[in-house]
């Protein structure tokens, strides 16, 4: 009788510790699916917005961009924020719609100091989702 019951208390103790290691491991393929997805999201969001705000930047024909790659563009770009709402914080959210907001009301104007916010506003969204990617949260 002493040799079953040791035996299904270590049974017992096996499936404790596989029940265990199964939920670590699903917690931390939780957590590297959303970083990637954060990745992928703010990834998309920075190219788009810097195309469309590079566009507006040059006024030569060579390297206007017609009424469809903007509409496209400005797709890929509400794309990339959808994601940022969706999986970040507020903070980085924030960041997000700062950095659309100046892109999309810039006309090319030329001002440095409309320049120079769509460039700060960038890198405050890039330091802002780094800072969360690397916290795992």
């Amino acid at each position: 009788m002493g040799s079953v019951v040791s035996g299904l208390a270590g049974a017992l103790i096996g499936l404790v510790g596989v029940l265990l290691g199964a939920g670590v491991t699903s917690r931390y393929q939780d957590r590297r699916w959303l970083r990637e997805q954060k990745l992928k999201g703010a990834a998309e969001f920075i190219a788009a917005g810097m195309h469309l705000y590079e566009s507006q930047l040059s006024r030569s024909d060579q390297h206007r961009v017609t009424t469809a790659e903007r509409v496209a563009w400005q797709d890929r770009l509400q794309t990339g924020r959808s994601q940022v709402h969706l999986l970040c914080r507020s903070e980085t959210r924030e960041a997000a719609d700062k950095f659309a907001g100046l892109v999309w009301r810039y006309e090319g104007t030329k001002k440095v100091s409309e320049e120079a916010d769509v460039v700060e506003a960038l890198r405050g969204f890039t330091d802002t989702i780094r800072r969360e990617i690397r916290s795992g949260r």
